[in-house]
């Protein structure tokens, strides 16, 4: 499953939208509150439209009455407030290799969000429900989202328990609701761990997430759950941790991994040591970089790519790393929500990407320097009005001089040119005299 296009209406901040998307990892970049995240969300309710044809616990996504947009009008001395419908998400895409478009929509705010232009995808989901259950080896496609709440503090597993053997189906469990779930995760490593021991032989989708997980984990040298401390070690260089002591960034990705990972084999077990690498699928990621380290924001791409080669990912950053460190490749993309034409991403520096792509004025000089600088310059204007200037004028330059110069008063340096220039200027510092 793959998705090609993808068109908003009143969805959110997005009167219309559309965007194209790429095979393998598409990249939303842009300011806040410029609508990446609904992008996601409003994907999110395009992919779960598969799942109208798939038992529980694959549930499809609804529209929210929240996510209607808001129009203003002023009507008098007053301001009101009035959500637009039709709310509408349109796909098109790859579905168990048929190209279709589908269509889902919000009519009125007390409606509910109808399946009737989804007929073809409902039909085509309906077809491989039935395949599973008649035991065939149809591919199941992955389908998740990880939001910004995969990095709420979760309690510690007291117990983890082992599964039962369930349905292929268990792999849709809660993968479009963007907060993070590492219990069912633990729950599977614990199972297969104890199933190999019995066997006395490797478990082939166990080993799959073992190898996702060290593929996308730098320096990691080995994972595995132990039985006897009911934890998920993870072997470093010269040291041992229990996934619950990592930190939050270190410890978020690789419980997002795992994840996509134990998907893979759930849903696709036929594929056995290849579970990872041979199921294809749509993940979306929400802001990539947080609580990554600048080196694995370098690398995070590119592992991820290896890891899944099947997947394709959308994700959003405001990382200049993350954007830095794309492949070029026909099947990667940037998406630019502030500028689309600023594509050109290859062999940028940091700063480029920061300056160019991202917006942010002078990266290579600190926030501080340049309010100095801007300090300056209206302090320099300001002396050149000083020999025309009144009694009266002047006492309202020099006491505006004041205010500008005392946010840098740490600066002895930037002080005394600053005074010697006022000094030139005719114009005393009052805090001299």
């Amino acid at each position: 499953m793959h998705i090609q296009k993808l068109r908003l209406e009143n969805f959110n901040c997005f009167i219309e939208r559309e965007i194209d998307l790429v095979d393998r990892f598409n990249l939303i970049v842009g300011d806040n509150a410029t609508g990446k995240t609904t992008l996601l969300n409003g994907l999110a309710v395009g992919l779960g439209s598969l799942f109208l044809g798939f038992p529980s616990p694959a549930v499809a996504r609804s529209i929210h009455r929240d996510e209607a947009r808001l129009a203003f009008f002023e009507l008098g001395d007053a301001t009101t407030v009035e959500s637009q419908f039709p709310v509408a998400v349109e796909c098109s895409g790859i579905v168990n290799g048929e190209t279709g478009t589908w269509r889902r929509d919000l009519q009125t705010e007390d409606g509910r969000t109808t399946r009737q232009d989804a007929t073809w995808i409902s039909k085509l989901s309906g077809i491989m429900r039935d395949e599973v259950k008649e035991g065939k080896e149809v591919v199941l496609p992955v389908v998740s989202f990880y939001g910004t709440g995969r990095l709420w503090v979760q309690k510690r597993q007291r117990e983890i328990k082992t599964l039962n053997p369930n349905s292929r189906f268990m792999g849709y469990l809660d993968c479009l609701d963007p907060a993070s779930d590492e219990k069912r995760m633990l729950q599977w490593f614990k199972t297969q761990e104890i199933a190999a021991v019995q066997k006395k032989e490797q478990i082939g989708t166990l080993e799959a997430c073992r190898h996702a997980i060290l593929a996308c984990v730098p320096e990691a040298k080995k994972v595995q759950f132990d039985v006897a401390r009911n934890e998920l070690m993870i072997d470093l260089p010269n040291r041992t941790l229990p996934f619950s002591y990592l930190s939050d960034g270190f410890r978020n990705m690789v419980a997002m991994v795992a994840d996509i990972a134990v998907r893979c084999a759930s849903l696709n077990p036929q594929f056995k040591g290849d579970a990872a690498r041979n199921t294809p699928g749509v993940v979306m990621i929400d802001e990539i970089d947080l609580h990554l380290h600048p080196k694995w924001q370098r690398r995070v791409v590119n592992d991820l790519l290896n890891a899944f080669p099947k997947i394709q990912f959308v994700a959003t950053t405001h990382s200049p790393f993350v954007i830095q460190s794309l492949p070029v490749l026909d099947s990667v993309q940037l998406l630019n929500l502030d500028n689309p034409n600023a594509e050109d991403f290859v062999n940028k520096s940091v700063e480029d990407i920061t300056e160019e792509i991202q917006g942010v004025e002078v990266p290579q000089r600190s926030q501080r320097y340049l309010e100095m600088v801007r300090a300056a310059e209206t302090y320099y204007r300001m002396l050149k009005d000083v020999p025309s200037a009144t009694d009266t004028e002047k006492q309202k330059l020099s006491s505006q001089l004041d205010a500008l110069a005392v946010p840098f008063s740490d600066d002895p340096a930037y002080q005394a040119f600053l005074n010697i220039q006022r000094e030139a200027s005719g114009l005393a510092d009052r805090s001299e005299v």
